[in-house]
């Protein structure tokens, strides 16, 4: 066995002479020693050893001075001390271990009860350096985590306030029609999107999408979204307004052409808005159903057909609604509808509850009541949007 592999004991007594016999029992059972006497014991170069043994044979007194001494400098770190006295009275070893000896052996002993009681304590000063070490790497790693979090942190923000500058800073007002709209992310950054632009003299165009999922990687595709929506085709002078069934029937094929990893899907209703005639025309894919909610008469959602975005190439249809003034229609996110239908059990039945009750409302109000109430009526494990536009009466 290499020496710098051997357990360290130091051996102090006052009379070195009477260390021999110690030195050559230990020395046998495979331990580095090192002896010493209490004069020129350097107190600093006791983290090198593994187990003090103190000889007080020559007399107790110094050797109980130098064990309070050592307990004295080991507030903060274990050491194991084993105390030698020749001195049979139980009031001594009492005396010796409230010195600061954790183990007291009277001359004579047997050899191998001394070795095995050697054993034991460089066990737990094993056991306790070990721990140590353990407690060493945790703090290590906690600071790592730390910094790492702290990285994720700035990233994160740095990802919330790209992704807010990409939503509209204002919404168009292009009268008769007025627009609202409550956006709540349940996290920094979120898979919502919406956008509201104005298209030419007479038209807008809206939409509002959920990307599955949440955090940094729903964030990036909301912003793919912000920059694969075609809604005008534009050749020399002229140009033409993309109908809202092949704005997504492209943004479909882009994409699947991009083949995104690991399937992301994106749920998405576009809509488009004439206001000469008051026409609105829309597509849905896998996104919940508008509500309308008429100046007068009963509410009820739009059901169109449409599959998610970015599972396989297909076709969507388009509705046209001709609104009236006074007329409103709500735009959400599955935030609140997590079942994807108009049933009596979803939150979506509630919302169209909740609209209809207060449907004369100017619509920034409606979709500030609107947001208010749902929320506190379940917790919001998902983002939250709710567009809302009303053509003025």
């Amino acid at each position: 066995m290499q020496q710098s592999t051997l357990p360290r004991v130091l051996v102090c007594a006052a009379k070195l002479g009477t260390t021999e016999e110690l030195r050559e029992l230990l020395e046998r059972s495979e331990y580095a020693v090192r002896c010493c006497d209490p004069e020129t014991l350097k107190i600093d170069e006791l983290p090198e050893f593994d187990l003090v043994i103190v000889d007080g044979a020559a007399g107790d007194d110094v050797g109980l001075q130098l064990c309070r001494r050592l307990r004295a400098k080991l507030t903060d770190s274990l050491l194991p001390i084993l105390f030698i006295t020749g001195n049979r009275v139980q009031a001594s070893r009492l005396t010796s271990l409230e010195s600061g000896a954790d183990v007291v052996f009277i001359r004579p002993f047997a050899s191998r009860e001394f070795i095995g009681q050697v054993q034991a304590l460089l066990r737990l000063k094993g056991i306790h350096d070990r721990q140590v070490e353990k407690v060493a790497e945790f703090h290590a790693l906690h600071k790592r985590l730390q910094q790492t979090y702290k990285q994720l942190d700035q990233e994160l923000e740095l990802a919330r306030r790209i992704q807010h500058s990409m939503l509209p800073q204002s919404l168009p007002e292009m009268l008769p029609l007025r627009f609202a709209v409550h956006y709540r992310p349940c996290g920094r950054v979120g898979g919502d999107f919406y956008d509201v632009f104005r298209l030419d003299e007479h038209h807008v165009g809206l939409y509002v999408a959920d990307v599955m999922g949440h955090g940094v990687p729903a964030s990036l595709l909301t912003i793919f979204l912000k920059k694969a929506v075609q809604a005008k085709e534009i050749s020399g002078r002229s140009y033409r307004l993309l109908p809202p069934d092949e704005v997504l029937a492209r943004l479909n094929r882009d994409m699947l052409d991009h083949a995104l990893a690991e399937n992301p899907f994106i749920t998405m209703v576009y809509a488009l808005f004439d206001r000469r005639d008051y026409r609105l025309a829309f597509s849905r894919a896998g996104h919940p159903y508008p509500l309308y909610l008429p100046v007068s008469g009963a509410s009820c959602f739009w059901e169109a057909p449409g599959t998610l975005l970015g599972v396989f190439d297909t076709y969507f249809t388009v509705q046209t609604h001709r609104l009236r003034p006074g007329d409103k229609v709500i735009f959400y996110t599955d935030g609140l509808d997590t079942d994807n239908a108009a049933s009596e059990s979803t939150t979506a039945q509630r919302l169209a509850s909740l609209a209809d009750e207060h449907r004369l409302l100017p619509v920034r109000d409606l979709v500030a009541l609107l947001s208010r109430h749902l929320a506190v009526q379940s917790a919001q494990l998902d983002d939250l949007t709710l567009l809302g536009l009303e053509v003025e009466a």
